[in-house]
């Protein structure tokens, strides 16, 4: 069932449909980084954290110096909900990039060895007037109705654009009146099957980045704010109620994963980061304060392994997933879930940490959320590089060691206890 609106041809209803295609472009571009600032061992260095509704680093600013902490220095992803979207307008104009960049600095004056992803998606959401000059200069810069749905009859050639997510259609969100702005903001897809847009998108949307922060976290193109619908790729929408037909919706998937890797390359050749596909994230099968002895054991040695051969994974994200959260731990085993992660990590390695659970919002509630002092200062921690690998202390099954340049870290995991013996740095 299709309506007209204004000048666009819209989709309403979910109707069935081939399902076919793609909603994000892949990890084809991924390889595990490059500098000096991803190769870190402290903990205030390895620790990755998003921020959507809620977020660790407004607590972290307000209180690192009044309770001692050591500086913050991890990687944070930002989401494009945690910039309001890029409004309220300025002068009509949505203002999403130049909302992330000052976030950035803002934040990098306090915390300057932290790294910054900020928010980018596949989807032509004009949250920044680069993307709609674009979607209106160029006709063959988003997906059309150039024919009917699932017919070579010719259509109106008008943008296809979302008009079902709530992001769009509540008008207390981003269409909110208060926030002035000259047009209407709905996604539409890009088009990509047009080989000069993915040029077009790594010089304009993706190298931008690159200026004040240190890479992207690249969302797909399904629900929420994405174009799903008008690329014909999910959620009960294909090649016979979407704009393109199924070789149309081959050649688009084809196309946004070309572009998804040629930005996952330039990024990393030029020392940044590509959050949504090139992190491994671990969120099952490391051992936690619930593992029998017997299961932690295996699972410490088994990751452990893992974390010493590089050949094995790209950049892992331990307890928790793309968008961080605490996998696994809370703040009463945080200590030996920490000390577990150095026992068994490897280079390149990062901690998922967020607010405590209840103190933060979501999408349109705008608690920031905090920390308990005892779970800051243990993820803050500095014990330097390991010396060597995990080993298991003769003598005292399931306890195991490490040592590091500041301190010889380890657990028991009989009772989860962990120890951190610090001394000097090496």
């Amino acid at each position: 069932k299709m309506r007209a609106v204004g000048m666009s041809l819209v989709l309403v209803g979910l109707v069935g449909g081939v399902l076919g295609g793609c909603t994000d472009g892949g990890d084809g571009g991924c390889s595990r980084p490059v500098g000096a600032k991803w190769d870190t061992w402290s903990m205030r260095s390895s620790t990755y954290t998003y921020c959507f509704g809620g977020c660790v680093m407004d607590w972290l600013i307000n209180n690192t110096a009044t309770l001692g902490l050591n500086q913050f220095a991890g990687v944070v992803g930002v989401d494009h909900y945690y910039t309001q979207q890029g409004m309220p307008c300025a002068n009509g104009e949505p203002q999403e990039f130049a909302m992330q960049d000052a976030l950035t600095l803002k934040w990098k004056a306090v915390f300057p060895e932290m790294r910054f992803l900020q928010y980018r998606i596949l989807s032509a959401v004009p949250y920044d007037m680069v993307v709609q000059n674009k979607i209106l200069s160029d006709p063959n810069a988003v997906v059309r109705w150039r024919h009917e749905p699932g017919s070579s009859t010719s259509g109106n050639g008008t943008v296809c654009y979302n008009y079902k997510s709530a992001c769009f259609n509540d008008p207390t969100r981003i269409n909110d009146p208060s926030h002035k702005c000259n047009f209407e903001i709905r996604a539409a897809a890009y088009n990509w099957s047009n080989t000069d847009l993915a040029p077009w998108f790594l010089k304009n949307v993706i190298q931008p980045t690159m200026v004040h922060a240190d890479g992207i976290w690249l969302d797909g193109i399904g629900p929420d704010n994405g174009a799903y619908m008008c690329a014909g790729v999910c959620c009960g929408y294909g090649a016979t109620n979407s704009p393109l037909l199924q070789p149309e919706i081959d050649s688009h998937c084809e196309g946004q994963a070309a572009a998804t890797t040629m930005a996952q390359k330039w990024l990393i050749a030029n020392g940044g980061w590509e959050a949504q596909k090139c992190f491994d994230y671990y969120g099952k099968g490391l051992p936690t304060a619930d593992d029998t002895p017997a299961q932690c054991a295996q699972n410490l040695q088994k990751n452990a392994a893992i974390g010493a051969d590089h050949s094995k994974y790209n950049f892992v994200v331990a307890y928790g997933s793309r968008t961080g959260g605490r996998s696994g731990y809370n703040d009463t085993t945080v200590a030996g879930t920490v000390a577990a992660f150095l026992l068994m990590r490897g280079q390149h390695w990062l901690f998922s940490i967020a607010p405590t659970p209840g103190t933060s919002g979501g999408a349109t509630d705008k608690r920031s959320g905090t920390l308990e002092p005892a779970t800051a200062k243990v993820l803050l921690s500095d014990y330097g590089e390991a010396k060597g690998p995990m080993t298991q202390v003769a003598g005292k099954p399931g306890v195991f060691q490490r040592e590091f340049t500041g301190a010889t870290v380890s657990l028991d995991c009989n009772s989860w206890t962990p120890t951190f013996d610090e001394h000097a740095l090496e």
